[in-house]
Order: C-alpha cells, then sequence, then structure tokens
C-alpha cells in the first residue's frame, strides 16, 4: 500500500511541475503576436485601467497584512525568510473546563541544504477557523518547494512523527477574481502511518470592504480512511484594523460566525458565533489575544447543547524584521509610521 502511495505522490509531483514553473525562474515565453492597427486602445491604458489597478492592489495589501499580523499560516509557509511563532494559549470553556498549553510553530530555512527545503514545525494546517478546531498535536517536518508562478505553488511534505514518515503533497492557487474580490484555493494529499492517506481542501474569498475592513469567508473539507465521511468547516468573518496613537501597535476586532460538521452519520456538529481582539502589546514582537465565543454543540445521538468559551492566546514572534536593535530604534525615529505586511 506505502509503495503505492510513493508512486501516486510521485506523479502528481510530476503533474503539478508540469504546471509550475522551479521557484525563482521563469518559464521560457512565446513571442508575442505581431501588431495590428487595431490593437492600439487595447493596449494603451485609461482611468478605468489604472482604478482597476489600484482596487486590486489595496486589496491584496489588506489580505497580506491581515494574514500577516494574524499568523495565517499559509502566508507563513510561503514567506521568504525563517518565522516561528511561540503560542501560550488558555481556554476556559463551560463544559470541558480550563486547558492550557505551548505550541511552537512556524519555519526554518535550511538554506546550507537547499534554497526551496524548509523545517517546519506547527499544530495546524490551513486557516485556523475556530479555537476548537486547532490541530492539539504538535507536528515536525520537511517542506521542499516543487516550484510556483504567480498564482500557483506546489509543494513536497514529510512529517516526522516518533520515527514514522509521513510523506505527503500541497498546491496552492491564488489571485483576483474582482477589483477587491480575491481567492486562495489549497489542497493537501498525505499518508499517516495510523490514519492512512487523507487529503483536505480549502477554499477562501476575500472581499476587501474597505481599506480597513476584510470580508473573509473559510470553507474546508476534509476525507480519509479514518474520518467521519468528509468532515467540513466554514467561517464567515469580518475582520477590522482600527488605529491607534502609535501606528506601530495596532488593534484588530474580527467578528465571526462558524459551523462545521460531518457526513457519516451526517449532522452538523457546532454552531459557533463570537468576537477576537487581537493586538501587539509592549514590543513588536509580542501580541495577545482574546476570543470570547458562544457555542452551540451536538455529539452524535445527544442533544444540542449551547456553551461559552473564552480563549486568551499571548505569542511571541521571532522574524528578522521584528528585531530591536539601537541601530533599528534610531532608523524608525526618521521614518514615516505606517502599516506594513505582517502588522509592522
Amino acid at each position: 500500500m506505502k509503495n503505492g502511495f510513493f508512486i501516486f505522490l510521485l506523479a502528481l509531483a510530476a503533474v503539478a511541475q508540469a504546471d509550475v514553473d522551479p521557484a525563482g525562474r521563469e518559464g521560457e515565453q512565446p513571442p508575442p503576436p505581431a501588431k495590428t492597427p487595431g490593437d492600439d486602445d487595447e493596449l494603451s491604458v485609461n482611468w478605468m485601467d489604472s482604478g482597476h489597478a489600484y482596487a486590486t492592489e489595496q486589496a491584496q495589501a489588506l489580505t497580506e497584512w491581515m494574514d500577516g499580523f494574524f499568523g495565517d499560516p499559509v502566508y507563513d509557509l510561503e514567506k521568504p525568510e525563517s518565522l516561528v511563532r511561540l503560542e501560550w494559549e488558555n481556554e476556559w470553556d463551560e463544559e470541558d473546563d480550563h486547558k492550557s498549553r505551548v505550541r511552537l510553530r512556524g519555519k526554518i530555512r535550511l538554506p546550507s541544504l537547499s534554497e526551496r527545503l524548509n523545517l517546519v514545525f506547527s499544530g495546524d494546517e490551513g486557516d485556523s477557523l475556530a479555537a476548537d478546531e486547532r490541530d492539539s498535536g504538535d507536528r515536525v517536518g520537511l517542506l521542499y518547494n516543487v516550484g510556483e508562478k504567480k498564482r500557483s505553488r506546489v509543494d513536497l511534505t514529510m512529517g516526522l512523527d516518533w520515527g514514522e514518515l509521513e510523506p505527503g503533497i500541497r498546491y496552492r492557487n491564488q489571485g483576483p477574481i474582482a477589483d477587491r474580490l480575491r481567492y486562495r484555493y489549497t489542497q493537501q494529499l498525505e499518508w499517516d502511518g495510523d490514519d492512512g492517506w487523507q487529503t483536505r481542501g480549502q477554499v477562501n474569498l476575500d472581499h476587501a470592504v474597505s481599506e480597513k475592513q476584510l470580508l473573509r469567508w473559510s470553507n474546508q473539507a476534509e476525507y480519509g480512511e479514518e474520518t467521519d465521511g468528509v468532515e467540513w468547516r466554514s467561517k464567515l468573518s469580518l475582520r477590522e484594523r482600527f488605529e491607534t496613537p502609535r501606528l506601530h501597535d495596532p488593534i484588530v476586532v474580527a467578528w465571526f460566525g462558524a459551523v462545521k460538521g460531518v457526513t457519516d452519520p451526517s449532522y452538523v456538529k457546532n454552531y459557533r458565533f463570537g468576537m477576537l481582539f487581537r493586538r501587539q502589546v509592549w514590543r513588536r514582537y509580542f501580541f495577545a489575544e482574546l476570543e470570547p465565543s458562544y457555542n452551540f454543540r451536538k455529539r452524535e445521538d445527544e442533544d444540542r447543547n449551547g456553551a461559552w468559551e473564552i480563549v486568551l492566546r499571548l505569542e511571541l514572534l521571532f522574524e528578522p524584521a521584528r528585531k530591536r536593535t539601537e541601530e533599528i530604534l534610531a532608523a524608525e525615529q526618521t521614518e514615516e509610521p505606517g502599516y506594513t505586511t505582517g502588522g509592522e
């Protein structure tokens, strides 16, 4: 079974490579067609084109800023430099009492071995749709970037779990749909020694409502040999960034509603509504996050029950851009304050 799975992964990688150029290089392009007199209008740029380009760039910038500020796992994995987040999470729940845990996630580049190879350790995959949906296990593995183009990217993964190898492949495609509307599609296929093969797909739709508000609709489905049919999740959230006296310390508030369920047996496991407050405190590399929510949970063959939940997270971010030295502080005094990707 494992030999067949490895052959399947190699075939997928070959297909993906045909669609994606090697990282950092562009494939050869055919020569442009000869220009005709009627093409002059198509080659000119007017006010409508400029407005469309501006709106598209603003939507992309806001999406990337929010993903960097909230520590979106997909965003972190694809950053060109090393990045590590150390989180301390405390959860109070009416049904499950109090839980506390420390989690380390992020990636470390391994340029001495390969510019495309990264050491990855994380406790979740893709966008975190809700606090109770975060993976409780710590995973360590390798991620190799097969190649990427403007919209798509392919990675080979190799998880390490107590001496067992867990190979996989990951595909991502993203880009604009309209002026202020973007999409991101991610599909991952992996082999687990205990649970067999499984695949996870996720689609995000992002709408930049304004320069400070982002509306996101996230949908995820997972299927495998040990899942309860298709395990699905959907979340609608509105994130808003608020200015503060110090622009390097932004505050973001998110309002969200989420639902998750399974298909075998078919039922909705939880309806969840809440808010999330996140900001930088004290230093640019230190974050605090508060997430109160109300859950309507249902277990199989039981009635649905409501329960309050509050989650407090403290996070240290280790990233080259977050270093605090006398030289950096002196340079910041001469720069205009403003927002940058990652919430700096």
